[in-house]
């Protein structure tokens, strides 16, 4: 029988079990920041100076201000020593940056190939390492990367177009335009939505069946397609688990770690200070590293499932029974 239960407990006991793949959640929980969490998010902030949008646009803009040339050229003559720390910073930040998006993508990539083996392998258990999955990672890094790119720019894009209805909004008050905005709504988050579970799948299928990039989306967006119910209700409770163990561990923070930190400041106790900070630092990451191995591993065990047969959501089976 489809569960819902089963999946979230097998998930769980890889997550407990095989503590090697914290080591990948941490950096695959970068990959975290959008996907359908994004579009709630967004979705409930949709003004322009409050998205992404209007930042990404914002620097894209600046590269085409004559104002911003001019600027670093002034800046060459008067002072050239700052404008090559200024440089030497940036290329620091863009190598920071690509050494994050590497490790992330080969996470990512190494959570779903050995929670699939040990889902696959059942109680057995197996000598799975942080090495095997790193070498294995790397094979599928380019097109995770670039399956996670085409979601993000896809669920920008949606928000961009729904945020235009606003920016004139701010100049103009018209019933037409907030018509325009709704419809937008309706339209995009619904779509958006359909894109970020699809590409849950499509990662699954790359990894594990090592499609192409274009057959990674379509073997994907043929599983959302004949379970689109089952997609979505996995995704809400996932969000509500990851809601409710994110409250759980900033209350425990403000419980136990706070009132230390802030007192080691009016004790003027700088071993203290450092060891609080530690301690809420650390934290946060074991909860991060262990939630996302946790629904990484949620999702590429319903994509195991879903690979052979049609699943059956929550709803239709209640109203399956009513009938």
């Amino acid at each position: 029988m489809f569960s819902y239960r089963f999946f979230l407990k097998q998930a769980w006991n890889i997550s407990r079990r095989y503590r090697h793949l914290w080591f990948f959640g941490i950096f695959a929980s970068l990959t975290a920041i959008g996907g359908e969490y994004q579009i709630i998010a967004q979705g409930m902030n949709t003004s322009p100076g409050g998205s992404f949008v209007s930042t990404g646009f914002y620097l894209f803009y600046n590269l085409f201000d004559p104002n911003f040339y001019a600027g670093l050229r002034e800046l060459a003559i008067s002072n050239p020593a700052a404008l090559w720390s200024l440089i030497s910073a940036l290329l620091l930040v863009i190598a920071i940056i690509a050494v994050m998006v590497y490790l992330a993508m080969t996470s990512q990539a190494a959570i779903i190939e050995q929670s699939a083996q040990i889902i696959i392998g059942k109680k057995k258990k197996l000598n799975l390492s942080i090495g095997e999955g790193l070498k294995s990672g790397r094979q599928h890094c380019g097109h995770m990367l670039a399956l996670n790119i085409a979601n993000h720019l896809f669920i920008t894009f949606s928000f961009f177009i729904i945020s235009l209805p606003l920016v004139f909004l701010l100049i103009t008050s018209d019933a037409v335009l907030t018509l325009i905005y709704t419809i937008l709504f309706l339209i995009f988050i619904p779509l958006a939505l359909s894109i970020a579970l699809t590409i849950k799948y499509a990662l699954a299928a790359r990894v594990l069946e090592g499609k192409s990039f274009v057959g990674s989306i379509m073997k994907g967006l043929e599983i959302f397609r004949n379970n689109w119910l089952v997609s979505l209700e996995m995704a809400i409770i996932l969000f509500l688990i990851n809601f409710a163990i994110g409250i759980a561990t900033i209350a425990g923070i403000f419980l136990f770690f706070l009132p230390l930190f802030v007192l080691s400041l009016q004790l003027y106790l700088p071993i203290l200070t450092g060891i609080s900070l530690v301690l809420m630092i650390g934290t946060m990451l074991v909860v991060a590293s262990v939630l996302n191995t946790f629904q990484i591993s949620s999702w590429t065990g319903l994509y195991l499932s879903l690979q052979d047969k049609k699943g059956r959501s929550k709803i239709e089976r209640i109203f399956g029974h009513k009938r």
